[in-house]
């Protein structure tokens, strides 16, 4: 690299950069005491997030509760362990209580009946037996497939779900404490009519105590790579140029670029401003990180565990946390969104931004490092937007609604 370039983008002096939170957060951020409604298809990869929910509880010393379908009893232990479970640790979780499979049917119809009351009985049982086996925190999840194990009689399950003995019972019975308890169901969408689905999870959405969570981004897991005729693992390390018009609605390709990463459990940082439309979209999604620059900021500054702070004219500075999160995230499938190049463009000028993408690309040849950068076509002289172009084997571009690939290299 020419020595100019490294003197541009080098600190000129050391000063504590911001970082985000170390603690590690839940899996769908789901936290104890909540609960949530997820929703999924035979096209989504519904095991890896089954088994890092399990995993995650285990880990942490929860006893955890598994119902399934029926019809995946044979290949329940076999879906785990090809999905990250140590089949000697789930022997030994199973062998001493920790871990408890059941189908469907066992644990609702053991005598081929539905009896809600018995059921609810059963569970508060089982609650009180963890507490008072030494256990902390109860997680529980409940995959429903398409609740053909209760026939077309899915309304029963509504009863069962609302009934007053659990919350009589949670609030003050022996049981672990509903604050300790971590839920997560599931249920098969793709069969169901429209009616009956948005039925289901109307009624599911009131949840015993409080609102009930409902997660649906398992219906993203392919949301962007579609968009290109790709699947995930093809868009994999692969580093994009949006070209988008400020007045269309070009936030939800981005929005699908994050659906995607968040709907394949892996990590995603968010470079861009807090008065950004594309940061609006964004920001309801608690499992980012949101890197924000500031053109009023002087030092960089953490505001939360997902959001920190930095000054907008600082290369060397952005390229420090950069630098960081690569390193952090070394061994995962990392998503970046850089919002936007035009902007940094006005705040430091084209040179700069031009070596600063160079190190950046550089930074990250990584196959597991996938990056969208966005650049407002309509801001800068042609000759500067080809200059940009040119460092890029992806561009995309999307105007007046209308999405279209200018240049794709997908074959490794």
């Amino acid at each position: 690299m020419p020595n100019s370039l490294i003197n541009l983008l080098k600190p000129k002096k050391k000063q504590p950069t911001a970082s985000f939170g170390t603690k590690t957060g839940s899996v769908l951020n789901i936290n104890e005491g909540e609960q949530a409604v997820i929703t999924y298809t035979s096209a989504s990869d519904k095991m890896k997030v089954f088994s890092t929910f399990i995993l995650e509880g285990l880990e942490k010393g929860d006893l955890v509760f598994y119902t399934y379908p029926d019809k995946e009893s044979a290949d329940a232990r076999k879906n785990l362990v090809q999905n990250g479970i140590d089949p000697e640790k789930g022997k030994k979780c199973e062998k001493s209580g920790s871990l408890i499979l059941r189908t469907l049917t066992e644990h609702y119809k053991p005598d081929k009946v539905f009896d809600k009351k018995n059921v609810i009985k059963k569970e508060l049982e089982l609650r009180a037996t963890v507490k008072k086996a030494g256990y902390k925190r109860f997680r529980y999840l409940d995959d429903l497939g398409n609740l053909s194990f209760l026939g077309a009689q899915w309304q029963a399950f509504i009863d069962y779900w609302y009934d007053p003995a659990w919350a009589l019972q949670t609030n003050s019975g022996p049981g672990m404490p509903q604050d300790s308890v971590t839920e997560l169901t599931a249920i098969n969408v793709e069969n169901m009519n429209d009616k009956t689905a948005r039925d289901i999870l109307s009624a599911l959405s009131r949840r015993k105590q409080s609102s009930t969570r409902l997660i649906d981004f398992l219906e993203y897991t392919h949301a962007f790579s579609n968009r290109i005729g790709a699947t995930h693992e093809e868009l994999l390390g692969r580093k994009f140029l949006l070209e988008f018009d400020p007045t269309s609605d070009y936030e939800r390709i981005v929005e699908d670029f994050a659906k995607e990463a968040l709907a394949n459990l892996e990590p995603i940082y968010v470079f861009t401003r807090s008065v950004s439309s594309v940061n609006e979209f964004l920001t309801q999604q608690p499992s980012m990180r949101f890197v924000l620059m500031s053109s009023s900021a002087s030092t960089s500054q953490s505001l939360s565990q997902n959001q920190i702070v930095l000054p907008a004219d600082d290369t060397p500075l952005i390229l420090d946390v950069l630098r960081g999160i690569l390193g952090k995230n070394a061994n995962a499938n990392l998503f970046l969104i850089f919002d936007n190049l035009s902007e940094l463009i006005m705040c430091v000028g084209f040179n700069q931004v031009y070596k600063f993408l160079l190190h950046v690309l550089e930074m990250m040849p990584s196959k597991r490092t996938t990056a969208l950068f966005l650049l407002n076509k309509n801001a800068h002289e042609p000759n500067m937007a080809s200059q940009i172009k040119g460092l890029f084997h992806n561009i995309l571009s999307y105007e007046q609604n209308e999405f279209k690939i200018a240049k794709i290299t997908l074959n490794r």
